[in-house]
């Protein structure tokens, strides 16, 4: 907890840095840099009040001292004087006591505030990757390329093939093994040795056939992995939109919202969610002016505060996710960069193959820089989420 007053030093350094704040660029287009930009001003604008109002506070209780000390000493017959310093003092620290109080509620409600506007923002970016995954070609890119049976070139071949093989011998491919490149390599490689026909002829073939075999057999596997791994991080995205959802309501059933987050954020209903937020805020001053209520007025206060805890835990979490996805896709990258015979093959494999890397180094600038948000990673979330402004 910060000290409650602060010296002209600290208060010309808060001058500055609201001042800083006010005349601030908004050039950078992210809405988090613009929100903990607002964020820390409003915490600025809070504390800037409370250390003048402190400080007012702490000088009349320094000069009721010295006339407690002044009429103890001087003018020890008056006790008028001296019980009048006495209850001023007591005033005064009574008042401090409330300014303080009043301080940490205010101070509550802008984290618990800013809370709700970080988990609109949140939300905003899960709906982004999952528009996202359902935009890429990943998936039907990958069901191409890793199957030599789905490139017309090959199907044109081996259609030559076996109508050649066929008339030598009436040994045909079984439907069932049609889609297993492994099957239809070794068919296509056998048919072509050993089939009917000139040998320039088969080595024609087989040339224009070798690239498509020796890239669906060497990268089939990877290929593979790059569609299961896609699929997982989709799921991965799903499963933390639903718990943002989820955060969302328990986040703001402490202060009596219950309206769900779909529905908030369709309706445009964030004033209303907000009056409630005015709404509860106000009867917890209530409870803590009723000195048989200030325990109701403590738990209140701790359940906005304990929300905000349950908050940074979920912004863990969704930090750890996206720095995943970010691996996952230099990992793709990786993987298809390491085709030993692209070079040779390139003109020759379809355009798919182009895409699925456009795809990736799309979802790499993505992850890199549309959901990795540099202003979540480190201590200053947490710092501004816990009202301590950025004074250095």
């Amino acid at each position: 907890m910060k000290s409650s007053s602060i010296n002209s030093g600290g208060m010309i350094v808060l001058i500055l840095l609201y001042s800083a704040l006010l005349n601030a660029s908004t050039t950078n287009d992210s809405l988090f840099f613009q929100f903990f930009q607002r964020t820390n001003k409003a915490l600025l604008e809070i504390e800037l009040s409370h250390s003048l109002k402190m400080n007012i506070l702490l000088n009349e209780l320094k000069k009721a001292d010295q006339n407690i000390f002044k009429a103890a000493s001087e003018h020890p017959e008056n006790l008028s004087a001296l019980v009048n310093s006495m209850q001023r003092k007591d005033r005064l620290k009574d008042q401090i006591l409330k300014a303080e109080r009043e301080f940490q509620i205010e101070l509550s409600k802008i984290r618990y505030r800013k809370g709700i506007d970080f988990i609109k923002m949140i939300y905003e970016k899960t709906l982004g990757l999952e528009h996202h995954f359902t935009s890429l070609q990943t998936y039907q890119n990958v069901a191409l390329l890793s199957n030599p049976n789905m490139f017309p070139e090959f199907q044109k071949t081996k259609e030559i093939i076996n109508d050649r093989l066929g008339k030598k011998q009436s040994v045909q491919l079984p439907i069932v093994f049609e889609s297993n490149p492994f099957v239809s390599l070794v068919y296509s490689l056998a048919a072509s040795l050993f089939g009917n026909g000139e040998k320039s002829d088969r080595e024609e073939e087989l040339n224009q056939i070798a690239c498509i075999l020796d890239f669906t057999v060497r990268m089939n596997a990877d290929l593979n992995l790059i569609y299961y791994e896609t699929e997982f991080l989709k799921e991965s995205n799903i499963a933390l939109k639903e718990e943002c959802v989820l955060l969302f309501k328990e986040y703001t059933d402490v202060i009596g919202y219950k309206t769900s987050l779909t529905r908030c954020r369709n309706e445009d209903d964030w004033e209303r969610l907000f009056e409630f937020l005015d709404d509860y805020v106000e009867n917890l001053e209530v409870d803590l002016e009723d000195p048989s209520s200030n325990y109701k007025a403590y738990k209140k206060q701790v359940d906005l505060e304990f929300s905000i805890d349950r908050l940074l835990h979920f912004m863990n979490k969704y930090n750890v996710f996206i720095s995943q996805g970010e691996k996952y896709y230099q990992k793709f990258k990786t993987i298809l960069n390491n085709y030993t015979n692209d070079s040779i093959c390139q003109s020759q494999l379809p355009y798919q193959f182009s895409e699925l890397k456009n795809d990736i180094d799309d979802s790499i600038i993505k992850f890199n820089e549309a959901y990795n948000i540099s202003e979540l990673r480190g201590s200053k979330l947490k710092d501004l989420m816990y009202g301590l402004t950025d004074q250095h």
